[in-house]
């Protein structure tokens, strides 16, 4: 069975190398698509050459930001292509910091001969296929995952791709207008440790926003526009973001995928928030007291920044009209 996994990616420091390996491991490096959107990152760019040299296929003329906006359409065209030149059984299409598993009578596995039977009766399917189960990580707590059915992701049997949204949600088949829910799964790590979350939630929204205070962050997030849920990460704080992940209700307990980075070698500590000195109450009572403490100075960054707009209005209006005033006068006065 011939299973393509296409991703598109930009500056994915921490978990570019797992992906490839992980993917790679259990797929094949050749049937690995990576569209590069424009990575500065010397590491990024050294691992995009390693994963060439070993094999997979890395575009790296896709590095606009219209690309990335149009990702969607631009990779259901990508997959048309491979069915008319060399087609693959089923075509995945997954985010950097997702890892593609099933899920079995037995349990999760991250092993190919149990996707291959989940995936056979689905061979030739001319309906679009969905992933409707994610496991969510979390950052602070290993193996353990919130399981949700919310944004179910699609993925497309050969010769049925028709077309696909930005976040492969939702899509069309060319062959059916039907769609069939699979026991295919994802882990997403869309969670990082604090200060990697708010880099990426930054990196995300650099193309459509210059001013990151948390006046332009909120007027941003209550648009509803591109990408609006990175302004929600970058105004919570560390508080509040640990806090959530150390709830011990709504976690279910996977090991299989750790159990297969440990067994390829993927090295994952840089995934998770490090362990603290302090114990845990004491802890969070730090970080409160950080997070009030930054709040309130970031709500004061914003009122002087305000009040110095407004001056400087004033100040330009006031010189706007003495230079009318001077302009009469000289009249007069000639």
């Amino acid at each position: 069975m011939r299973i393509a996994c296409i991703m598109m990616q930009k500056d994915e420091t921490i978990l570019f190398d797992p992906w490839v390996l992980y993917h790679a491991d259990l797929l094949g490096h050749e049937n690995l698509f990576i569209f590069d959107n424009g990575s500065k990152s010397a590491s990024v760019i050294q691992s995009l050459q390693r994963a060439r040299l070993n094999g997979a296929n890395v575009f790296s003329e896709y590095s606009s930001q219209r690309d990335y906006r149009q990702r969607g359409p631009l990779l259901a065209a990508f997959i048309q292509e491979l069915d008319h030149s060399s087609p693959f059984d089923f075509y995945f299409l997954l985010d950097c910091d997702e890892f593609l598993a099933c899920q079995t009578d037995s349990g999760i596995s991250c092993q190919r001969r149990d996707i291959e039977r989940v995936l056979q009766p689905y061979a030739g399917s001319r309906d679009v296929l969905l992933i409707e189960h994610k496991f969510w990580h979390n950052p602070c707590r290993m193996h353990l995952y919130a399981v949700t059915h919310s944004s179910p992701k699609c993925f497309f049997a050969q010769g049925a791709c028709g077309s696909l949204d930005h976040g492969y949600h939702h899509a069309k088949s060319r062959l059916g207008s039907g769609e069939v829910t699979t026991k295919i799964i994802y882990f997403e790590f869309h969670y990082k440790p604090y200060r990697l979350h708010r880099l990426s939630s930054r990196q995300h929204l650099s193309s459509v926003l210059t001013d990151f205070s948390r006046r332009s962050l909120r007027a941003y997030q209550s648009k509803q526009a591109f990408s609006h849920h990175c302004a929600g990460d970058l105004l919570e704080g560390k508080f509040d973001y640990v806090r959530r992940f150390l709830d011990p209700e709504g976690w279910e307990r996977a090991p299989a995928l750790l159990a297969e980075f440990n067994r390829i070698g993927i090295s994952y500590a840089r995934l998770y928030e490090s362990e603290s000195l302090f114990p845990r109450p004491l802890r969070l009572a730090l970080l409160w007291a950080r997070q009030a403490v930054m709040h309130r100075v970031d709500d004061l960054h914003d009122l002087l920044c305000r009040g110095a707009r407004v001056a400087f209005r004033k100040a330009s209006r006031l010189m706007q009209r003495s230079r009318r005033l001077l302009l009469r006068m000289t009249r007069l006065g000639g």
